[in-house]
C-alpha cells in the first residue's frame, strides 16, 4: 500500500486494526522479565509503524527512550497530541520511513515490531529484516508479535507464518523466546510472541 493510501486511511480515522491500547502480550513479557533477562531496560528503543503510540510509551522508561515512526503526518500529528507528556517520560514521535531514515549512533538496543511486517507486501519481507539486521546493535533485541497467523489470502494485513519469521530473521538474530500469545481477545489463536536477539557481526 502506498504511502499516501496510508495517511487517507489516517485522515478518515479508517484505523481499524487500533485496539486502543497496548496489547495484553506485550504487557504480559515485560511484567514477566522482571530481571530483564530477555527485554532490554535501558537504552533506545524504536516501533515502526507506531500508530497510536500505545506500545511506544508503554515500553519508555527512565532508562529506555522509545521512539514511534510512522509513514503518516497525520498520525504522528495525532500521537503528538495525544501524548503531551512523551519528552517528560522519555519517549518521542516521529514522521518517518522505517527503511530509510536516520538512525542514531550506537543503532537500537529494542525494537517492537507489531502489525507492521503484516502491513508490507510480501516482497519487501526481505528488506524488512535486514533493515532491523542494520539498525539493531549486537546482542540488542527485537520484539515480534507474529499476526495474522490465520492462512488467509490477500491484505494487507498479509498472513504471516512462525516459519516465515524464522527464514527471514535467523541469518542475523537468535530466537530467545517463543510462545502462543495472550493478546487482544479478537486475535487469540492468531498470534504468537517471539524476541529474537541479535547476533554478533
Amino acid at each position: 500500500m502506498a504511502n499516501i493510501e496510508w495517511e487517507k486511511r489516517w485522515q478518515n480515522g479508517q484505523t481499524g486494526w487500533d485496539k486502543g491500547t497496548v496489547s495484553p502480550a506485550l504487557k504480559k513479557l515485560i511484567e514477566q522479565d522482571t530481571d530483564g533477562a530477555i527485554v532490554p531496560c535501558k537504552g533506545r528503543g524504536l516501533v515502526p509503524g507506531c500508530g497510536s503510540g500505545y506500545d511506544v510509551q508503554f515500553l519508555a522508561s527512565k532508562n529506555l527512550h522509545m521512539t514511534g515512526i510512522d509513514l503518516s503526518p497525520t498520525c504522528i500529528k495525532l500521537c503528538r497530541k495525544n501524548h503531551p507528556d512523551a519528552a517528560k517520560d522519555n519517549y518521542a514521535f516521529e514522521t518517518g520511513n522505517f527503511f530509510d531514515f536516520e538512525v542514531p549512533d550506537g543503532g537500537y538496543d529494542l525494537a517492537y515490531d507489531y502489525t507492521f511486517l503484516c502491513a508490507l507486501e510480501p516482497k519487501m519481507r526481505p528488506q524488512w529484516a535486514s533493515r532491523y539486521a542494520e539498525i539493531i546493535r549486537p546482542g540488542g533485541v527485537l520484539i515480534a508479535l507474529q499476526y495474522p497467523l490465520d492462512g488467509h489470502e490477500g491484505g494487507p494485513p498479509f498472513s504471516l507464518t512462525p516459519e516465515i519469521y524464522e527464514q527471514l530473521l535467523t541469518p542475523a538474530f537468535e530466537l530467545i523466546y517463543l510462545v502462543d500469545a495472550d493478546g487482544h481477545e479478537s486475535r487469540i489463536g492468531n498470534e504468537k510472541m517471539s524476541v529474537w536477539k541479535r547476533k554478533s557481526n
